[in-house]
């Protein structure tokens, strides 16, 4: 990955925690600033993008390794991990200025929690892990992080470019 290019990741203790619903309203918000943006989302139960007896499922039934399908406007690539999946990232994603992943609790880089009451457990992961860097939740916490309403899409989108985006600029 180049210089440039920040990964930040949304975990949560579990699913339906928001991370998505966040994740999908705050890129608008990153593009618009003129940001490229690159989201790769961790399915821990594995996933297949592939219908069995088309062309692409064919070649990697037949053995290859990667397989890119090329339309006139996107791709799609398949590829047998050999590495850590985040190493791979590293190769795929060199034009982003930020790549938000969802996920990859156990290895994330740059940690914002998503926490929903009810949903999310008794308490936030963050107040005993001090390798959060920011909450996002529907409900109230004292934390020594910083924390955003899980509403306030232009706080935590500007809370992104102050901590990931603006310092490389300044470098610049």
């Amino acid at each position: 990955m180049d210089k440039t290019t920040q990964i930040v990741s949304f975990v949560a203790a579990g699913s339906n925690s928001g991370k998505t619903t966040l994740i999908e309203k705050i890129i608008p918000l990153l593009k618009a600033r003129g940001l490229r943006v690159a989201v790769v989302k961790h399915a821990h139960a594995g996933f297949e993008i592939d219908r069995p007896g088309k062309d692409s499922w064919r070649f990697r039934e037949a053995g290859a390794d990667a397989v890119m399908v090329i339309g006139p406007d996107k791709l799609a690539l398949t590829k047998t991990l050999t590495a850590e999946p985040l190493a791979e990232l590293e190769l795929l994603v060199r034009d982003a200025d930020i790549v938000i992943q969802e996920g990859f609790k156990k290895t994330a880089k740059n940690k914002i929690e998503v926490f929903r009451a009810g949903i999310s457990g008794a308490q936030p992961l963050c107040m005993t892990d001090p390798s959060f860097l920011a909450l996002v939740s529907d409900a109230p916490f004292d934390t020594t992080i910083p924390r955003f309403d899980i509403n306030d899409l232009c706080g935590i989108t500007g809370y992104l470019i102050a901590t990931f985006i603006d310092p490389l600029r300044a470098v610049s």
